[in-house]
């Protein structure tokens, strides 16, 4: 990576120009730094929204194979055929996309909503196993 690559904003403006550097040229500079920074940021919060997803599969196979939601009605049959099928849906798109940078950015977006749905399905799952067990007098 060049020197003027490192470069922060203040010190590309704090430089004096030299004889042979325009406004032109130095506004291109900017600009490409900044997107640089634009593209780094986007691949890290890619590369993090991966392994949520990849531990949100995780946690869904584990919660269905040890049957945590068998007592709750209709849980662990939302969580195969809703869950499941958007998360290979998104899991397919994922592999397919990776190179678009502007796919990345929607992937984003779509990855984080369905850990969010998912997180809060299976918190609320989990909250209701929980307070049938603790109030035994609801069940009849």
């Amino acid at each position: 990576m060049s020197v003027q690559k490192r470069k922060g904003y203040d010190e590309l403006e704090q430089q004096p120009l030299a004889s042979g550097d325009s406004k032109k040229e130095r506004e291109y500079i900017r600009e490409n730094y900044r997107l640089q920074e634009q593209d780094n940021f986007i691949r890290k919060s890619y590369l993090l929204c991966i392994l949520l997803f990849f531990a949100t599969g995780v946690t869904m196979v584990t919660a269905l194979l040890e049957g945590f939601y068998s007592e709750t009605i209709l849980a662990e049959e939302i969580m195969t055929t809703v869950f499941g099928t958007i998360y290979m849906v998104l899991f397919v798109t994922m592999v397919c996309c990776y190179s678009s940078t502007t796919l990345r950015i929607a992937l984003l977006l779509f990855i984080s909503t369905f850990i969010g749905c998912v997180g809060g399905f299976m918190i609320s799952a989990h909250l209701k196993v929980v307070v049938k067990h603790l109030n035994p007098a609801s069940e009849k």
